[in-house]
């Protein structure tokens, strides 16, 4: 990378057969991808670096993820809570954790949110059916309408998307 050695690709086959330019090259392609991360991650050091230091707390502190495993834990209560008054009181000390929706944003069903915050937190669709007491496949039809409104691929995006949409905190 740059000129110097910033590591070394080993590559084997486990049987004796000889290496043709097609394993060659892909070889090459992969060695080359490796120095674009590279260059790309230590390009992005250099400029934080000379962009000064951060705030302390830029949202990705463990106190930022207890606020979001409280939110979700929160949302998870709020169905099992029988009185509707001190069930909406939980859900909008929910709301305070969260950014008002834009106008003409995307607005997710209730459960679909639910399903989305224990996501966030990491949670796998198991145990987002354990902990919202409903089933994997519900978890999975939720999320994927979730992920269609959010317009997003993955978890990931989803997740994102949601909190750039003001919905997660």
């Amino acid at each position: 990378v740059r000129r110097r050695v910033r590591g070394v690709l080993y590559g084997a086959l486990r049987s004796a057969e000889p290496l043709g330019d097609r394993v060659l090259g892909a070889a090459v392609a992969a060695a080359r991808d490796v120095e674009q991360a590279l260059v790309v991650r230590d390009e992005g050091r250099r400029l934080l670096a000379a962009a000064g230091p951060q705030p302390p707390d830029s949202g990705r502190g463990a106190a930022w993820e207890q606020v979001r495993e409280a939110h979700a834990a929160l949302r998870a209560l709020a169905p099992r809570i029988a009185d509707p008054a001190l069930r909406g009181e939980l859900l909008a000390a929910c709301g305070l954790l969260t950014t008002p929706p834009r106008a003409g944003g995307v607005t997710l069903a209730p459960r679909e949110l639910d399903v989305l915050s224990w996501v966030a937190a990491g949670a796998t669709n198991a145990a987002v059916a354990e902990r919202l007491g409903i089933g994997p496949e519900t978890v999975k039809g939720y999320l994927r309408a979730a992920m269609r409104k959010l317009g997003a691929r993955t978890r990931g995006e989803a997740v994102t998307a949601a909190r750039r949409a003001g919905l997660l905190p």
